[in-house]
């Protein structure tokens, strides 16, 4: 498998009555991205807290952006994709791409992932190095999987996002009680200024 070295990150506004019905057609769509886009990995999930908690998150990991391209026809062409969007009840409000910078981490798959929780921040460029010195604290706290990266498009473009999977909300809750009791995230907090956290609840893993 290639390696990831983009997210491209939709949201999209879903009336509560058409949800599991945007789910069923974005089925077919995620199939495409991964079929016809070279997707290397496509998360669909719903927020659930913040301003946008209801709303459906779409996440798809390319090697290039190239893959982005092929995404916009795909897009384009599939009828499920098109339905959606003219039924009134689905609006995309967001859509950005991420470029991930290499942060070691290793990857728990034994267990099964419900949630993500997003962060995003201004930070300094030392900011990389700062997280690869906390992911340790992640991983010993039940964290699945964890990437980070800055945003390149959108009006939050030159923020800094981190994404991590965890099992269960309380493994959620033992990381941001241990990183509470950091030194070297307390530190951090000097420099990073947070100005979104969301939790996002896993639909499904393609």
């Amino acid at each position: 498998m290639s390696d990831a070295n983009y997210f491209v990150i939709t949201v999209a506004k879903t009336e509560p009555d058409y949800f599991n019905t945007a789910v069923e057609q974005a089925s077919s769509v995620i199939d495409d991205l991964k079929s016809k886009a070279g997707a290397i990995t496509v998360t669909l999930g719903r927020i659930a807290t913040g301003e946008q908690a209801g709303s459906v998150a779409l996440f798809q990991s390319y090697e290039s952006l190239s893959g982005f391209e092929k995404a916009m026809d795909v897009y384009a062409a599939s009828s499920d994709y098109q339905a959606m969007m003219a039924s009134g009840k689905v609006q995309v409000v967001m859509r950005n791409i991420l470029k991930l910078h290499s942060v070691p981490f290793e990857q728990n798959t034994s267990d099964t992932m419900k949630f993500a929780v997003l962060t995003r921040a201004s930070a300094p460029a030392s900011s990389v190095a700062t997280i690869t010195q906390l992911a340790p604290v992640f991983a010993v706290n039940g964290a699945m999987t964890l990437r980070f990266g800055t945003i390149v498009t959108g009006s939050n473009a030159g923020n800094q996002l981190l994404g991590v999977t965890y099992p269960s909300m309380d493994a959620i809750e033992k990381t941001y009680d241990a990183l509470g009791a950091n030194a070297d995230y307390q530190a951090a907090l000097g420099s990073f200024n947070i100005n979104l956290r969301v939790i996002i609840r896993i639909l499904s893993i393609h």
